[in-house]
């Protein structure tokens, strides 16, 4: 983040790093630039807005397509100012996942049925429909539950994490290999509808549970629902490699 500041608060850098990027874009030949600036600060959020401008002059310049990936909007990260980047960028992508992520104090889904929804709702209070698109988890996690001894209780005193009872630790899989873990752990999987995920749980050592909400083609078929729903401009993955091959013919079908 400090790095991030840096280099935006100053228009020169923007400028070089923007001449930089846009010369290797015509080299490469693509069609056109994402822009992914995670963990910004709020005191960089102006200079983070002006790169944003800036950048999307020289894209447009230059006939490449200029699109911006976002967190899911929430109180603490206004000062990305979606409302300002659609009215530059040809595309406002929301990253609708990590939910739950590594650092959770608790297992749950990635991308929740309602934390998408809501995820669209709130970009389109700032953001054209035609302009959106929402990105979906080709991955999931794997919660591992163990309940906490007596020592990391008393560690946990006065944090955040002395509220929660267990001890949690997750990893994340691609779609073919949560499949697999849940298949050589023989458990049952049952469908969540509040999450709309198929979900599966069984026992591990040390009286630990594993507990596991599926990306798989029916909780990407709720997802791409709620795309169509909203005539969003389209959809957006995380990431190439962690989907089965069924999974392009269902985006097929919901994109065009």
């Amino acid at each position: 983040a400090d790095e991030t500041y840096e280099v935006l608060s100053h228009t020169s850098r923007r400028t070089n790093l923007i001449d930089q990027v846009i010369a290797a874009a015509l080299q490469a030949g693509i069609d056109g630039i994402n822009l992914d600036f995670e963990l910004i600060s709020a005191e960089c959020g102006e200079d983070y807005v002006q790169f944003v401008r800036e950048l999307s002059i020289k894209c447009h310049q230059n006939g490449l397509a200029f699109s911006v990936d976002n967190y899911v909007p929430m109180p603490y990260n206004t000062f990305y100012d979606l409302e300002e980047q659609s009215v530059f960028a040809d595309y406002v992508v929301i990253m609708g996942y990590d939910e739950h992520f590594a650092g959770s104090y608790e297992a749950g889904s990635v991308a929740s049925y309602n934390y998408v929804k809501e995820g669209i709702e709130e970009t389109l209070r700032d953001v054209p429909a035609d302009k959106v698109i929402n990105a979906v988890p080709f991955y999931t996690r794997l919660w591992n539950e163990t309940p906490k001894t007596d020592e990391e209780r008393a560690e946990d005193q006065g944090t955040e994490a002395a509220s929660y009872s267990m001890k949690v630790t997750s990893e994340a899989l691609g779609m073919e290999e949560a499949a697999q873990r849940v298949s050589e752990a023989g458990a049952t999987v049952t469908w969540d509808d509040t999450a709309k995920q198929n979900y599966a749980e069984w026992q591990g050592d040390n009286d630990s549970t594993y507990r596991i909400w599926l990306e798989d083609a029916s909780s990407l078929e709720v997802k791409l629902g709620l795309m169509k729903d909203n005539n969003l401009a389209g959809t957006a993955a995380w990431k190439l490699g962690f989907e089965t091959s069924d999974i392009w013919d269902l985006i097929q079908k919901y994109v065009n």
